[in-house]
């Protein structure tokens, strides 16, 4: 190994020692990230505003700057064995590391879309039509569930109603208010 590295010029010594710094380092993050040990929640910086601020995302962040030197160092290395110039190595590599620095950012940015936490917010059910689950008690008795759709599931709630006579099974009713952290106000529909 150290024969072969001594035989190497040094432009190629420099790429190929920022190529395989870069490949270790990425290699380090996926299984950091495997393990649960590495978040990228550190940008280098914002780019003017590119990345979302306090996600830990952003074009340079720790995984784009990887990518870029990953890309420079092996492109260069490519080109100079090649037996191309220099200064191609250097243009062709600043490119490649520039694209797969921009790609890196996309990518990241698609997948933190993807993320939801998952928790219903019971209040986007203020206005939609519900229908009664469990026959809801008059005069804000509680035992009464309804079926609404919020944020695109179907889901069960308890319901409450304030009139004088009780809500049967199957009634479309429509939401008017939220009581606690999930108790539904509910009106019959007039038909």
């Amino acid at each position: 190994m150290e024969l072969w590295w001594q035989a190497l010029n040094l432009e190629l010594q420099i790429f190929y020692g920022i190529g395989i710094l870069a490949l270790l380092a990425l290699v380090l993050q996926f299984v950091l990230l495997f393990f649960g040990g590495f978040d990228d929640a550190t940008d280098l910086g914002d780019a003017g505003g590119v990345g979302d601020h306090g996600s830990g995302l952003g074009i340079f962040s720790f995984r784009g700057i990887t990518a870029f030197f990953l890309g420079f160092g092996w492109t260069g290395v490519i080109v100079l064995k090649g037996g191309h110039s220099l200064a191609l190595a250097i243009g062709l590599g600043l490119l490649v590391g520039t694209i797969l620095m921009v790609a890196i950012f996309l990518l990241m940015r698609s997948m933190m879309r993807l993320q939801s936490s998952g928790t219903l917010n019971y209040q986007n059910a203020v206005g939609e039509v519900a229908t009664v689950y469990v026959t809801i008690p008059a005069e804000g008795k509680a035992g009464g569930q309804v079926e609404v759709m919020i944020q695109g599931r179907l889901s069960v709630a308890e319901a409450l109603h304030k009139g004088v006579t009780a809500i049967a099974p199957g009634t479309k009713v429509k939401v008017v208010e939220m009581i606690g952290r999930s108790t539904l106000v509910v009106e019959p529909l007039l038909s």
